[in-house]
């Protein structure tokens, strides 16, 4: 039976509050104001504010408005695998967003790629052409297994800012964060294991366990304070995790910081149920306060997290340089980096070595985080003003990534389909999990220069979304 337009509402106000967009006891839109959010009838709003109080939801306060009573939750679900037929449609997306990625005439909201304006492109040249010219010899060798030893003291020294306190001899260098991410699956699970990720997830999580013929179970990602610690220890009391995969800093897509209160307790329920956990901190340096929040790594006491860092993110990323550290796992991982790649490439490890220990990078840090921090206004402001009433968007914290609701009528596969006539590319949250929860969502990069270039892309992707309304 189809459902009624106040059933509409009432499921959608619910879904923000499953997201975190209204916390427990914080009160949720007026009857009027949320009439013209949603552009119904207050009758309308009305009945499914009732509807939501039936269901415990929200409760009336007199004189005061409507109040989260509860957070609904889901029915946690082990997941295998997806069907063939979705796991071809996520993968033709997902290599249709990375080749477009390429194309200068494509506005590039898609991929989690930095414009290069935001890349310390001439620096890494002449990095690059000094050693070259200087040292050939090093430069034309095999960087074995750990990797560089100069590159790892500089990684070493930048784990001081997370609060780890490291040797070169902790670190392995791998080629980019996903290597990194796979070394620590297949170091703590099986085929057949279980692994715990946060949902929405980052992609390129869900085709490694794909790979890795892991089972997963998705845990909701608040916008704002990250994973959900209950239903993790829920699915923890019911499962037989091995492993729970997350992004305390600046989240991939929602850009959620976990407060450090919230580490501990994740730190405590992985000593109490013995699970590993795998902390990709990929955006991390990309924090916007300074100083940022202790590495999940740094409070590990029990030596329960295996921490994977990357500077694809900040520095280039095509130079596919990244890192790992395993502690007690450390040796099963080297054999594994060891049997998979045998050596990492030398002349970029040093020359990344080099803009370390010169002071340039954290220069460009400053600056590139001025920029995102900014930019995030402007592109939140843009939506604000082009997108239809309903919308909502994340608030990171660092990084580059914004994560939009947009009202439920509108199918995200079907605006990616269309943007792409525009020459405009985004990434639809059909990728970002398997629950089928995310098919109004769209995932944004906004590190991109912010001109009438990108503003029109944001207005037009506005217009395509009435569009789809109608």
């Amino acid at each position: 039976m189809d459902q009624t337009l106040y059933q509409k509402v009432a499921d959608q106000i619910e879904t923000h509050i499953q997201e975190g967009l209204f916390k427990l006891g914080e009160r949720i839109p007026s009857v009027r104001k949320a009439s013209a959010q949603m552009e119904v009838s207050m009758a309308t709003v009305l009945q499914a504010y009732r509807l939501l109080e039936d269901r415990g939801v929200i409760k009336a306060q007199p004189q005061k408005g409507y109040f989260v009573h509860s957070i609904p939750t889901q029915p946690l679900k082990v997941r295998p695998q997806s069907t063939a037929d979705q796991d071809e449609s996520i993968q033709t997306m997902l290599a249709n967003v990375l080749r477009l990625s390429q194309d200068t005439n494509v506005t590039q909201f898609g991929a989690a790629i930095p414009n290069n304006q935001f890349l310390p492109i001439r620096q890494l040249q002449r990095s690059v052409g000094r050693l070259m010219r200087l040292e050939p010899d090093i430069c034309a060798a095999y960087a074995f297994t750990p990797g560089s030893e100069v590159l790892r003291r500089q990684i070493a020294i930048r784990m001081l800012d997370t609060g780890c306190k490291l040797s070169p001899e902790d670190i392995l260098i791998t080629l980019g964060c996903q290597h990194a991410l796979m070394l620590a699956l297949q170091s703590t699970t099986m085929p057949g294991d279980t692994i715990a990720i946060e949902s929405p997830s980052y992609h390129g999580i869900l085709q490694a366990a794909k790979a890795l013929h892991l089972k997963v179970i998705e845990i909701p990602c608040h916008w704002d304070t990250g994973l959900d610690l209950s239903m993790l220890a829920n699915a923890l009391a019911e499962h037989p995790i091995k492993a729970c995969v997350v992004s305390p800093e600046n989240q991939n897509p929602t850009g959620a910081q976990m407060p450090q209160p919230a580490r501990h307790e994740l730190l405590t329920l992985a000593a109490n149920y013995d699970i590993t956990i795998i902390e990709d901190d990929v955006y991390g340096e990309l924090c916007y306060q300074s100083p940022r929040l202790p590495s999940l790594k740094a409070l590990d006491r029990q030596d329960k997290v295996i921490y994977c860092g990357s500077f694809s993110k900040s520095i280039a990323p095509g130079f596919r340089v990244g890192w790992i550290i395993g502690g007690k796992q450390q040796a099963a991982i080297a054999q594994q980096a060891y049997v998979q790649s045998f050596a990492t490439p030398t002349l970029t490890q040093v020359a990344i070595a080099n803009f370390l220990e010169n002071g340039a990078y954290d220069r460009h840090l400053r600056k590139t985080r001025q920029t995102y921090q900014q930019n995030l206004s402007y592109f939140q402001g843009a939506i604000t003003k082009h997108f239809p009433v309903g919308t909502h968007y994340s608030a990171p914290k660092g990084g580059f990534i914004l994560w939009v609701t947009l009202p439920k009528e509108i199918n995200a596969l079907a605006l990616h389909k269309l943007a792409l006539q525009h020459k405009i590319g985004l990434l639809p949250g059909h990728a970002l999990s398997h629950s089928g929860t995310f098919t109004h969502h769209i995932r944004i990069n906004y590190a991109l220069p912010w001109n009438n270039h990108t503003e029109t892309a944001l207005k037009t992707l506005g217009r395509l979304c009435f569009e789809l309304m109608d």
